[in-house]
């Protein structure tokens, strides 16, 4: 079974200001998503948010998946990354507790993309963390229970994707620096229940300490765009 497109994927947690999430959205959308899936080596991106009730530093969860983790970090989107437009510039200013991480993808397999996400992160600075292993026969597990699509086992490479690009300066202009995961699985599921499951499986195999230090949240997709669909935007 496929999985990801490609071995690097680039994710982000977090919220926006009330006022402005329909801007946010439509910028994701409308500018954002396309913008990025024209830098070779970028190859789908993908928007999901949260339940009523999450908090809103994990409202909205957004990734790219690219063919390798070095395309993050690589001259074309550099480029970008320092000459964000008018748009970019007044969305990134009403971030809410920024989250980005460039990450290599430990395992991958799965059918597609779901109409629901689960996310289990570790950040960084966690005490206690999952063996790689451990999680990744929790995606195996994942892959073998009703409803589920994929599921996916990522690394936090903090040594890419760190630069203080002008982006980053107006995504920590609220006064909060970018978090970074260390480790993270994601999980695509058909609906909410059999991907909430899988998820509350997933936390069953981690220790209490582990558990402790995870962050768990369940999305629903709203907008999924692969760079095959630019392209043929653009040849339109």
């Amino acid at each position: 079974m496929s999985g990801l497109l490609g071995r690097g994927v680039l994710v982000n947690w977090g919220g926006v200001q009330a006022a402005s999430e329909a801007d946010y959205n439509a910028w994701h959308s409308l500018e954002h998503m396309p913008e990025r899936l024209s830098v070779p080596g970028f190859r789908r991106g993908r928007r999901c948010q949260a339940l009523d009730g999450a908090p809103e530093s994990l409202r909205y969860f957004m990734m790219y998946e690219a063919d390798e983790p070095q395309v993050f970090v690589s001259e074309p989107y550099l480029a970008r990354l320092n000459d964000p437009t008018p748009w970019t510039r007044r969305i990134l200013s009403v971030y809410i507790a920024p989250s980005r991480t460039v990450c290599r993808v430990l395992a991958s397999e799965g059918r597609g993309t779901g109409g629901w996400l689960a996310t289990l992160q570790f950040g960084q600075m966690a005490p206690a963390l999952p063996d790689e292993s451990r999680l990744i026969a929790g995606m195996r597990e994942a892959m073998g229970l009703p409803g589920i699509l994929g599921a996916h086992v990522l690394r936090g490479d903090s040594s890419l994707g760190q630069q203080p690009t002008a982006e980053k300066t107006f995504r920590e202009s609220g006064g909060e620096p970018d978090r970074t995961v260390a480790l993270a699985l994601l999980i695509d599921g058909l609906d909410r229940d059999s991907t909430q499951a899988a998820l509350d499986s997933a936390l069953d195999g981690l220790s209490d300490a582990q558990r402790r230090c995870a962050t768990a949240t369940l999305y629903r997709t709203q907008h999924v765009l692969a760079d095959a669909d630019v392209a043929r935007g653009a040849a339109l």
